[in-house]
């Protein structure tokens, strides 16, 4: 069920996998090289060190991370395209819902891909028994928040000066939105 392979606009084949320590170097590529457009909407600033002892110590009982991987039509190597995240709750209260996050490289935005790989993550909430899936996103983010209410998210709440960006170092605000599954 993790694994996935979709086509893209009738060409592009991407795989849908868990992600592995193996990944490392491919995710460091793709996330170095998001532009500046991708970056404003991300919060954090990516370091390697942190990227790398993350995708070293994978626990999969509390995150599990799927990568999209293609083959590069230019090159002919393999690369990450994009990558999410289901961060699972503990606690009895809590162990319904999952916190979702996801990333698309910049040369694959706009094919769909965010969407497939969306609802690839609602599948395996679903099949792990999960009732929420939540996220947030920058309110500025319309893009992204299209897919999510496509998809059958809500907003639940803004939450006003929710981070500070590196980039531009300004406070922004945030959706907070979820679907109930």
């Amino acid at each position: 069920m993790y694994e996935k392979d979709v086509t893209l606009n009738k060409q592009t084949t991407i795989h849908l996998r868990p992600g592995e320590t193996r990944d490392f170097e491919m995710l460091w590529t793709m996330l170095s090289t998001l532009s500046e457009d991708s970056l404003q909407f991300l919060h954090n600033r990516f370091i390697r060190d942190e990227i790398e002892t993350g995708m070293t110590h994978i626990d999969y009982d509390n995150l599990l991370p799927i990568v999209a991987v293609v083959k590069d039509q230019a090159t002919g190597k393999t690369r990450i395209a994009a990558f999410a995240t289901l961060g699972f709750q503990r606690g009895e209260s809590r162990k319904h819902r999952a916190e979702f996050d996801i990333i698309v490289h910049d040369s694959y935005q706009g094919k769909g891909l965010g969407t497939v790989l969306t609802q690839h993550m609602l599948d395996i909430a679903r099949e792990k028994g999960l009732k929420k899936v939540y996220l947030k996103t920058n309110t500025g983010n319309q893009r992204a928040i299209h897919v999510y209410e496509k998809l059958g998210f809500k907003i639940e709440g803004k939450l006003i000066m929710e981070h500070y960006h590196y980039l531009t170092q300004q406070y922004g605000d945030d959706y907070r939105m979820a679907i109930i599954l």
